[in-house]
């Protein structure tokens, strides 16, 4: 089923895929695992398809589909090449629906469509514009899309990226199921415990090599893996300079919400929320895909026109009073699955972070002297100095990740949005991320709004959560099927 012989790549000036030899039977799954950069991912698309100019021999007998950030990027690419906002009478094109994407052209009946729509509990989402989705909503439609095509292969590279806990838990027991059904399953990530259980085949890379292979329950207990995993990182005796922002009376919030609705083509996402960010508060927001987490931050942080015309006040001032969108900005800095798309603009790594004093996507003015120091500070500080030319476009997902949060953090901004910061990050790098917040949390001005679904994600500095809920019938005067949902605030 899957053949590999003698395959080299140059994965850049210092490191090379070399693998002499990989082979699974028809039937046969495999889990791939290692760090950011260890090759995995470039591994992953050199079987795709994607990746042509290796040397070696990759062959792939059975029919097989893909689930990848790749592919997420180039999905939404189509719909902003044939946007046609300007042209509409709305001043909105929403792009295809969740439903277009899934069948993607091509002609299904109706019940081969609604076993797979079943079989991942996607129906809300169907009538959905696919750009609006969530990071977890896109995964689980994209997935749909790659059912469809009755594969005898998957090949997923970190298919859990974004799933709330109950969506994690749901695809590993529909991995499961194929995995049964005779289905070979490869996933590349990182080692956590959602993996399926049912895959039992593991290798290990390191630097492009394959350091480690065989059964799962022996790879994982062997003194290599430890070895391998064990993580070590120290923190900085000090935080770079940062910018100086205008005093707010103290009694005044960051952020105030008063009974703001928002929906989506007259869906509702969520409704009446009330929230107030304190001074000197670190908050939690959580909830399922789809609830409206993402929308807020957007709203709060200038990147949503859903805020106009809501009752919401950013540091004493009501929004839309007549405040420029950069007069926003400047008080953040912003991690997102969203940024992470955006971000296509042909640049090298130091420029992404200095980019971070000016919130802009690419970098179109003349950094300062002082501004230099401090981003190579930051790049010493999370282990990207050595990359300081390399263009971002040439990184891997996890360290592209790495030099975004670089990029927010890089100004210690009023208001520091971590909206899922760690997707896309190895184990080690996780925990050096985490840590790091907490640290900039307790020593310096920076306040924390933090998403996450993993419960890997913990920050001992939040103060507060706040808390999406399905908002029930007898809570609301319509229907069951459009609710949306509410928020509940608690003190940590």
């Amino acid at each position: 089923m899957l053949l590999i012989e003698h395959l080299s790549f140059q994965l850049s000036n210092n490191a090379l895929l070399s693998i002499p030899e990989l082979s699974l039977t028809q039937g046969e799954s495999l889990l791939v695992l290692g760090d950011n950069a260890s090759g995995k991912s470039v591994l992953a698309q050199i079987l795709a398809g994607n990746i042509c100019n290796y040397d070696g021999k990759v062959s792939i007998t059975e029919k097989f589909t893909t689930l990848s950030f790749e592919l997420e990027a180039e999905t939404l690419a189509v719909d902003r090449l044939n946007d046609r906002s300007d042209f509409m009478e709305e001043g909105v094109d929403h792009g295809r629906s969740a439903r277009e994407i899934i069948l993607d052209d091509k002609s299904y009946t109706p019940e081969e469509l609604d076993e797979v729509i079943s079989l991942l509990a996607i129906e809300k989402l169907l009538d959905k514009p696919f750009k609006i989705l969530s990071t977890g909503e896109t995964r689980k439609v994209l997935m749909a899309r790659a059912l469809m095509l009755k594969p005898q292969v998957m090949l997923l590279d970190e298919p859990y990226a974004g799933l709330d806990i109950g969506s994690q838990a749901h695809l590993s027991n529909v991995l499961n199921t194929l995995v049964e059904q005779g289905i070979s399953i490869i996933i590349f990530d990182f080692y956590h415990q959602s993996l399926p259980s049912q895959i039992d085949n593991v290798i290990y890379m390191q630097e492009g090599s394959i350091v480690l292979s065989g059964k799962r329950e022996q790879v994982i207990a062997s003194e290599k893996w430890q070895q391998l995993n064990e993580h070590h990182y120290s923190l900085p005796h000090h935080l770079p300079d940062c910018l100086q922002y205008k005093k707010l009376d103290k009694n005044t919030p960051l952020v105030s919400l008063n009974n703001v609705s928002v929906s989506f083509e007259q869906k509702p996402v969520f409704n009446d929320i009330s929230w107030r960010f304190e001074q000197g508060q670190h908050w939690r927001i959580i909830g399922p895909n789809g609830c409206g987490k993402s929308t807020l931050l957007a709203m709060i942080s200038g990147d949503s026109p859903k805020a106009y015309g809501k009752d919401l006040h950013l540091f004493g001032v009501k929004r839309g009073s007549g405040e420029s969108i950069w007069d926003i900005k400047r008080h953040y800095g912003v991690v997102s699955a969203q940024l992470h798309r955006d971000y296509r603009v042909p640049t090298t790594l130091i420029q992404v972070v200095l980019s971070g004093f000016y919130d802009s996507i690419g970098l179109y003015d003349s950094p300062t002297r002082y501004q230099v120091n401090i981003a190579r500070e930051w790049l010493v500080l999370l282990g990207l100095e050595q990359h300081e030319n390399t263009y971002f476009s040439q990184l891997s997902y996890g360290e592209q990740r790495l030099v975004l949060i670089t990029r927010a953090v890089v100004k210690l901004p009023m208001i520091l949005i971590l909206d899922e910061p760690c997707q896309g990050l190895d184990n080690h790098n996780r925990d050096k991320v985490l840590a790091l917040m907490d640290y900039i949390a307790a020593n310096s001005k920076t306040h924390l709004i933090f998403v996450s679904h993993d419960i890997r994600d913990q920050l001992t500095c939040i103060t507060h959560e706040l808390e999406f809920l399905a908002q029930q019938p007898e809570q609301a005067n319509q229907g069951d099927d459009n609710l949306g949902y509410v928020a509940k605030s608690t003190v940590k």
